[in-house]
């Protein structure tokens, strides 16, 4: 394959993996969340999850809202994240829904 043939051959690979990529949102019960504290550290813990692109965690509902790119990510390591740091959580509600 000459040179020019194979940039544009993985120039469509890369936009056909691409064109599968989604944002998905889901949120998550975080039950044991019980101190002012607990929101941050776990909003702390899903951030480093690679593929994460927002979190957000609150006290009122004891739950968060998570983003993130399902190339990247999964609904399992989120659970894992959360489980990780001794708060064990589930989903409520996904963007699949």
């Amino acid at each position: 394959m000459t040179t020019p043939l194979r940039i544009i051959t993985l120039t469509l690979l890369v936009g056909i993996t691409n064109a599968w990529a989604a944002e998905q949102t889901v949120k998550l019960s975080v039950p044991d969340m019980n101190c002012v504290s607990c929101p941050y550290m776990v909003k702390k813990v899903i951030s480093r999850v690679p593929g994460v692109l927002s979190v957000s965690a609150t006290m009122q509902d004891r739950s968060a809202t998570v983003s993130f790119d399902d190339t990247k990510a999964t609904i399992d390591d989120l659970l894992l994240a959360t489980a990780s740091i001794g708060y064990p959580s589930a989903v409520t509600s996904s963007g699949d829904e």
